[in-house]
């Protein structure tokens, strides 16, 4: 198996976990769709609600379309067919930064809009000194979102750089 096809593996069953999870969420928020409570039938409820259904979903088809393209991004120039006992550490922490990194983009992004809207809602009505650090959240939510992808995009120097430190020191020429 090449390492680029246990990376596809590993974004399609992440693309899984986003349709089931958006799958929960739809049965979870039904009760918002139809209580007239507290909220009083306010629409950004139902947008941030209807945000939070459809995310997963959309994001969750759009990763096991683009699977392909995003291994081959994530494993840059290791597609050399290798038995699985034949595992480096280095692809194996390089998968799984690489996978790690697309499970925090994929969980910020929604995140990063709902806070987005939030913030502009807020602006809206109570205007621009409404809440002074108001845009600190999206700005913290942004971050996130461009690390998330430097280190799916850099998984392999990264997981190079780890195992080069995990073992610093330990094979001395002094010996």
């Amino acid at each position: 198996m090449a390492t680029r096809d246990l990376a596809v593996i590993g974004i399609r069953l992440i693309a899984f976990y986003l349709v089931a999870r958006g799958i929960v969420v739809l049965a979870q928020s039904a009760p918002y769709f139809w209580a007239e409570g507290p909220s009083g039938g306010q629409p950004m409820l139902y947008v941030t609600v209807a945000i939070q259904i459809v995310a997963p979903l959309v994001l969750g088809a759009l990763l096991w379309a683009s699977a392909p393209w995003l291994a081959r991004l994530v494993v840059r120039g290791r597609t050399a067919h290798m038995d699985m006992g034949g595992l480096s550490a280095e692809s194996v922490a390089a998968t799984a930064f690489g996978v790690a990194g697309i499970v925090i983009l994929i969980h910020s992004l929604p995140q990063l809009f709902v806070t987005l809207v939030t913030v502009w809602e807020v602006s809206r009505q109570g205007g621009a000194t409404s809440m002074p650090g108001q845009w600190l959240q999206p700005a913290a939510m942004a971050l996130r979102c461009v690390l998330a992808f430097g280190v799916m995009v850099g998984a392999r120097t990264i997981a190079r750089w780890l195992l080069a430190a995990r073992k610093a020191g330990l094979y001395r020429e002094d010996r």
